[in-house]
């Protein structure tokens, strides 16, 4: 928009410059008859010389006068290709963002899916009964349980020896990779702003503590006695890469 406004406002410059000009080389030709009237023409021996004295005359400035429309012709054209430039321009940058947001979109699905997919067996003191949990509810039964699967918490090798751990990073290395894309994409800052806020969303309900959900409320998870750390029954693997992404939260 601004660079048409400039493109406009040189235009209507020229244009008063080359509309000044013309008028002036137009008011001299017409003018010339009208010179050679009030001349003597003592010093003219015939009509010949007067017509050969009076083009001589005109004839640069109808030169001038085609120079200029010349000019101004090439200037259209020049014009013309600007904006028909600008206009691929901008249609190219649009389809650029369509594609980002696309992916985006699909990344983000990718993401739903692979929490919704998540899949626990737990068993209920109520009913003694072991159900097969899916999705969100999986996760934070998933999370709750684990310090009860006799596997040290600060024992990287046998957490990773678990699949619902080795699943929950999975989806905590999808959502870094998302807000990387986030990040690089060249998209509108509404755009971004709204795949940050429902990706906060998605993790804070899916995934993070409980005392993500009313940071208002100031609450603080357990202090590991053995790390001195405040993650909870949280392995130190995921609380650790959870901590990673919030940095992601706020846009730049």
């Amino acid at each position: 928009m601004k660079e048409n406004t400039k493109i406009k406002t040189k235009n209507n410059s020229e244009n008063q410059l080359v509309i000044t000009l013309i008028v002036a080389g137009a008011l001299l030709m017409f003018a010339t008859p009208w010179i050679f009237s009030i001349m003597s023409v003592n010093d003219f021996k015939n009509v010949g010389q007067v017509g050969s004295a009076f083009w001589d005359v005109a004839a640069p400035i109808a030169q001038l006068v085609s120079i200029i429309l010349l000019y101004l012709a090439l200037r259209e054209r020049r014009t013309a290709n600007n904006i028909v430039q600008m206009q691929v321009d901008a249609k190219s940058r649009r389809e650029i963002q369509e594609r980002s947001v696309k992916h985006l979109h699909e990344l983000y699905t990718l993401l739903e899916n692979n929490i919704s997919n998540f899949s626990y067996e737990s068993k209920f003191d109520t009913d003694s009964k072991i159900k097969v949990l899916q999705g969100k509810r999986a996760i934070r039964c998933f999370i709750n349980d684990i310090e009860e699967m006799n596997i040290d918490l600060h024992d990287n090798d046998l957490l990773l020896q678990k699949d619902g751990v080795r699943e929950i990073l999975s989806i905590l290395r999808i959502a870094e990779h998302i807000f990387e894309k986030i990040k690089e994409a060249d998209i509108e800052e509404a755009d971004k702003n709204f795949y940050l806020n429902i990706m906060k969303h998605e993790l804070t309900f899916s995934i993070f503590p409980y005392t993500d959900l009313d940071e208002s409320a100031n609450l603080k998870l357990e202090i590991c006695e053995e790390c001195n750390e405040p993650h909870g029954n949280y392995p130190p693997l995921i609380f650790d890469k959870m901590q990673q992404l919030k940095r992601h939260f706020l846009a730049d």
